[in-house]
């Protein structure tokens, strides 16, 4: 007992050590001497407020956008905080009501849900703040059917195509699956790889299966809760197998050690034309482009089986919220109505290039335009792991990196059975 007491305690010192010297580092307060996030006043009758923000690439554009909030608000001094591990962080801040004034965070993320449940999060649905917000993913943010973040921005996954490969061998984007493999099989008889798989990372499998699932299986989520709940099995549900078999089928068309490949490895396979497709986050555009800026290149949406049936899963990217309880509310409301303004937004999207979640945003590369039409028409569902508990989603991946391995579709459904089976009952 003794043992295990000393290594939380150190545990403890370690993290509190870390969120200190964090806020120190990262603070962009006047008052050197009193880096502490939050406090209540910044000198001289001005009100300060901390924004936890959590993704490190935002951090330049985002002390840029407070700039401008200072200039029009020389009240309100702003100190954002970037830390490493934030959401570790800021579960630990929040559990110790040390809660900074405004912050990002996931709405699908099962330890924010589980903090917005608790109450520890102000419920902004129906606020003006949620106003400008485009429906659908208001929709798809909400927690027991409350919003507790605004949406700023967005992430999808799609299909990543070498326009000129495509071009050369006259094969057009797909509408449905169908189309989908006659390609593939285009390409591999002309004898270009039509598909990377970066199948040696299982949470890139675990992407894949997550949005395959919802976008493709009727009704899954109430399926899945039902197995949940211990009223039913994987196997109950005819469709399981043959969507097991169809993720097994798809890797004749990839590359030779698909298991043996990393996301970083499919990147640059992909990036320097080895390859005419791959599936993964609007997120690698980015380093595709710094890996090979001559690489002609867009994406199309994850064909369904039928056109009319085609969506995108959608998770929310950057979202904006405020404790429950935490200082200087009035002040951090202004400072989130500014952030998520059109024109604010605007300014944000512009370091990735991801789809609005706000009303009339100017947002999205060129090379999204497909998908980021069918987020705009609100064709669109949520992530449907938002509704496992902490870790399964990693025991769907590696089950079904074990059965690309071994090719046994009966064995993956019914380890699958194991992970969800009764879960809502242990």
């Amino acid at each position: 007992m003794k043992r295990g007491s000393s290594k939380h305690g150190i545990a403890a010192l370690l993290c509190f050590t870390m969120v200190t010297a964090a806020a120190c580092s990262s603070s962009k307060s006047e008052n050197a001497s009193n880096p502490s996030a939050a406090t209540d006043s910044a000198g001289g009758g001005k009100v300060k407020i901390e924004y936890f923000q959590m993704k490190a690439d935002a951090v330049e554009v985002v002390n840029g956008l407070i700039k401008k909030f200072e200039e029009s608000n020389p009240n309100i001094v702003v100190e954002q905080n970037n830390v490493p591990n934030p959401e570790n962080v800021w579960t630990m801040r929040l559990s110790t009501n040390d809660a900074p004034a405004a912050f990002t965070h996931y709405p699908h993320n099962a330890v924010f849900q589980k903090m917005a449940k608790e109450g520890r999060i102000v419920d902004l649905t129906n606020d003006p703040l949620m106003a400008n917000v485009q429906p659908a993913i208001a929709d798809l943010s909400k927690i027991d059917g409350k919003n507790y973040l605004v949406p700023v921005g967005v992430a999808t996954l799609g299909m990543y195509y070498n326009t000129e490969l495509f071009e050369k061998h006259q094969i057009k984007p797909p509408a449905t699956y169908g189309e989908l493999i006659q390609a593939a099989e285009k390409l591999k008889a002309a004898g270009v790889t039509p598909f990377a798989f970066h199948d040696k990372d299982w949470n890139g499998i675990r992407q894949e299966v997550v949005f395959k699932m919802g976008q493709q299986l009727p009704d899954i989520e109430k399926f899945l809760d039902e197995v949940m709940k211990g009223k039913a099995h994987i196997t109950d549900n005819a469709q399981f197998k043959p969507f097991a078999q169809s993720l097994l089928d798809m890797r004749k068309y990839g590359q030779k050690d698909n298991l043996g490949t990393a996301y970083n490895d499919a990147l640059r396979e992909f990036a320097n034309g080895k390859v005419a497709m791959w599936f993964t986050g609007i997120w690698a555009i980015k380093d595709i482009k710094e890996s090979n800026p001559n690489l002609k290149f867009a994406m199309f949406p994850l064909p369904t089986e039928n056109a009319a049936d085609l969506k995108t899963q959608v998770s929310v990217d950057t979202a904006i919220g405020i404790p429950m309880g935490g200082k200087n509310q009035a002040e951090a409301r202004k400072f989130i109505e500014f952030m998520t303004s059109k024109e604010s937004v605007e300014t944000y999207l512009q370091i990735g290039g991801y789809p609005s979640g706000i009303k009339d945003v100017k947002s999205g590369r060129e090379e999204i335009r497909s998908l980021t039409q069918l987020i705009n028409d609100g064709k669109v569902y949520p992530t449907i792991e938002r509704l496992w508990p902490p870790g399964m989603n990693g025991e769907v991946g590696k089950a079904t990196q074990e059965m690309l391995a071994n090719g046994d579709v009966d064995k993956y459904l019914q380890t699958l059975d194991t992970i969800f089976f009764n879960k809502f009952n242990e």
